[in-house]
């Protein structure tokens, strides 16, 4: 008798046990797959993203910088509940660098593609710089490219992605910056995302549509809009910056920037746009500083994103 109650007791001990271990499972996958945050994108949140990633240090391609940077980025797509995907790049011998990919599914099937794209790594050497002693120093990068990242961070943090209708694929491209410096090609980092696809990030093949960030946070920022980009797309989310009241900051003209690689993307004939700061002064400088951003442009730029893609755009 007194056996089959010890044999009771460690019964229910067991059970107990299991009920705990679900119970805290639950608890855990539901802060890992956390609900909709009902809070608009914010731009002091994303400033703060900037203000993050320059802790870190140089992020140039190879840099240990470049490895925290990384690091904290799979970390803040995991806890907000996004499936992160790792894409090695190798340059040359002794280089190497990685794409990080984050993507959300909606909860109706065979939704679209969106793709929004970045870079994460900086300049090696900051060769616009008015100072020629200072032209051979890596680039601090805040809005080329901290800025960036900051609004697909913040993005990832609020963006209802059932609303979006659309799978998101939030892309941080490596080995980005480098363009015109030796020995190395622009869109490194995308050039291996495009070339890779469909078997090395398969939820993110085939997108409707691309939307590429780049100095996108300086003050007082204006962005034109591009010849080659695709004019539907582009018409429809200028069209909303204007009816949040921000057509100063995206202006309707058209402006070539004075520098402009045909990105992967445009030579796969993916439809794309860019919203890109195509006259920031300090790119490629020393003088490329928290200081330069603002919260305010910030939040133009992500909040511009998040309702259009919300109300179900491309």
């Amino acid at each position: 008798m007194q056996r089959l109650r010890a044999y009771s007791v460690e019964l229910v001990l067991v059970g107990i046990l299991l009920a705990a271990v679900f119970f805290f499972g639950y608890l855990g996958y539901g802060l890992l797959r956390p609900e909709i945050i009902d809070e608009p994108f914010s731009g002091e949140k994303a400033q703060a993203n900037v203000a993050r990633q320059l802790e870190f240090g140089v992020r140039s391609t190879g840099a240990e910088g470049n490895q925290r940077t990384g690091d904290w980025l799979i970390e803040q797509l995991r806890v907000l509940g996004w499936d992160v995907v790792i894409q090695p790049i190798t340059i040359g011998d002794t280089l190497s660098g990685r794409n990080i990919i984050g993507i959300r599914s909606p909860g109706q099937a065979g939704a679209p593609v969106a793709l929004l794209t970045t870079h994460y790594d900086t300049r090696l050497a900051a060769d616009a710089d008015p100072d020629p002693a200072q032209q051979m120093q890596p680039t601090p990068g805040a809005n080329a490219n901290a800025a960036g990242v900051a609004v697909l961070v913040e993005l990832a943090r609020t963006l209802d992605v059932d609303a979006t209708g659309h799978t998101l694929c939030l892309a941080f491209f490596d080995a980005e910056a480098n363009s015109g410096l030796p020995g190395w090609s622009p869109h490194m980092g995308s050039q291996i995302f495009v070339d890779s696809q469909p078997e090395s990030v398969p939820r993110c093949a085939a997108p409707q549509f691309v939307v590429d960030l780049d100095q996108v946070g300086a003050e007082g920022q204006v962005f034109y809009q591009r010849a080659t980009d695709d004019r539907t797309l582009q018409g429809a989310l200028w069209q909303t910056a204007a009816e949040l009241g921000w057509g100063d900051t995206f202006q309707a003209e058209i402006k070539p920037p004075s520098v402009d690689y045909p990105t992967p993307f445009d030579e796969a004939q993916i439809d794309m746009i860019h919203i890109f700061g195509a006259d920031y002064p300090y790119a490629a400088t020393t003088l490329d500083t928290l200081e330069q951003v603002s919260a305010a442009t910030l939040e133009r730029v992500g909040r511009t994103l998040e309702v259009w893609l919300e109300g179900g755009e491309g």
